[in-house]
Order: structure tokens, then C-alpha cells, then sequence
């Protein structure tokens, strides 16, 4: 007895579907497209686990330099205090024209590599600003601040290093 043309058709396809058989039919895709999902997944969050999520610590004093776009070259100092990926501390900028001269507050988030912070001045007329740096390394970071919530436009770029 012969075969047809429709039974070897339906033959190979029987053979594509090998090992993918259920009670009652048989399962959508291929071995790999069941599991592929469950591979990627275990893959990335292997990934996630090396990286060990792990925020790089600035918890210390940090000082350097900023160029600012009002008040010319001035250096800076940062004191932060950390907890997990939270940051807060006290800042200060300090320009050879006293009345540049500003400080206060700060709080905000470091991940790795970025740091995002809000630089909160304590004098009334003195603007505050919103910082965006990256780690270099463990003991250097450079940056951009600008203001908000002030009438000047001022801006400027920084690279402080931990003492």
C-alpha cells in the first residue's frame, strides 16, 4: 500500500511536532520556544545578580572644582551620608567673589553610574540647583547642576573627588 501525498505531508509534520505532545493534542511551538522564555528570564536575572545591584557609596567629604556660568571657577565641597541608593549631606560653593559664595543642603539618589541630586541654598535670595554627575570611579565624579525656582539662569559643570 502506498502513501498519498497528503499522509507524507502530514507525516513530517507529525516529526516537526516530536516531543511536543500533550494529552489531547499537541503543545504550540517548539521545545526551544517553550522554555525560551524561562531561559531569557534565568539569564537576566542571573545578570541582575551579578551586578549584585550594589549603588556606589559617596557616603564622605568630596571637594574640586566648578565652572559656573555666572560667577566663573569656584571650588566645591560635599559632605554626603548614604543609605542604600538615598543620599543627603550639606553642600558649598565658594567663588573669589564673596557674594557668589552659596550653600545648603542637598538630597537625592546615586545608582551606578548615575547621581541625581537637589542642592537646596539656605540663604533666601540664593538659587537652588538640580545636579546630574556621573562616577568616574569609586573616588571621582563629574557633573552638570542647573537652577530651578530662580529668576537667573545659571549653570555649570563640576569634578570633585573624595577625600
Amino acid at each position: 500500500m502506498e502513501k498519498d501525498e497528503t499522509s507524507t505531508v502530514q507525516d513530517h509534520r507529525d516529526e516537526d511536532y516530536a516531543g511536543c505532545v500533550k494529552a489531547g493534542g499537541i503543545m504550540p511551538g517548539t521545545p526551544w520556544r517553550r522554555y525560551g522564555w524561562s531561559i531569557m528570564l534565568a539569564l537576566t536575572l542571573a545578570l541582575l545578580g551579578c551586578s549584585g545591584g550594589d549603588e556606589p557609596n559617596l557616603t564622605g567629604t568630596w571637594t574640586g572644582t566648578i565652572q559656573d556660568s555666572l560667577a566663573g571657577t569656584g571650588t566645591a565641597l560635599f559632605t554626603f551620608s548614604q543609605t542604600g541608593s538615598n543620599v543627603s549631606g550639606t553642600w558649598q560653593f565658594t567663588f573669589q567673589n564673596p557674594v557668589n559664595n552659596a550653600a545648603g543642603t542637598l538630597s537625592g539618589t546615586a545608582g551606578d553610574p548615575a547621581i541625581a541630586l537637589t542642592l537646596s541654598a539656605v540663604q533666601a535670595q540664593a538659587c537652588s540647583f538640580t545636579v546630574v554627575a556621573n562616577f568616574d570611579d569609586d573616588d571621582h565624579v563629574t557633573g552638570t547642576y542647573t537652577t530651578f525656582n530662580c529668576p537667573l539662569s545659571q549653570s555649570g559643570s563640576l569634578d570633585v573627588n573624595r577625600q
